[in-house]
C-alpha cells in the first residue's frame, strides 16, 4: 500500500483480502446508478447517475460486509483499518447526495 497526500491509497491488489466487500460495493454502485436512470429524480442524466450510485454505496458496503463476514471473517479483523475507512467513505458518499444541490447540474 502506498501512502498518498490524503494519508491512504489502496490499489486493487491491496483490496484482495476484502475483495468480496469491494466487489459488492462496486456492483451496488453500478446497480444504483442504473436504477436511477429508470427512476430519474433530477433533470440531468449525470446527476441521476451520480446520485443513484452514491446513495447505493453505503447499503452496498453493508451488504458486502455481511458477505465478507460469511466468506472470510478473519479478513475483516486483519484489515480493520481499511474496512473502517472504506465504510466511512461509503457513508459520507451516500449522505452527500442529501446535501448537494444536484438539481443545478
Amino acid at each position: 500500500m502506498k501512502e498518498s497526500q490524503f494519508g491512504f491509497e489502496y490499489s486493487w491488489d491491496d483490496l484482495k483480502p476484502i475483495r468480496p466487500l469491494a466487489v459488492t460495493a462496486l456492483v451496488g454502485q453500478l446497480s444504483g446508478a442504473g436504477l436511477s436512470l429508470l427512476l430519474p429524480t433530477y433533470a440531468s442524466t449525470f446527476a441521476n447517475l451520480w446520485a443513484g450510485g452514491a446513495v447505493a454505496t453505503f447499503p452496498s458496503f453493508l451488504l458486502g460486509l455481511l458477505i465478507q463476514h460469511q466468506l472470510n471473517p478473519d479478513a475483516i479483523r486483519e484489515n480493520r483499518t481499511m474496512v473502517r475507512r472504506f465504510g466511512l467513505v461509503a457513508l459520507v458518499l451516500s449522505l452527500s447526495v442529501f446535501i448537494m444541490p444536484l438539481d443545478r447540474l
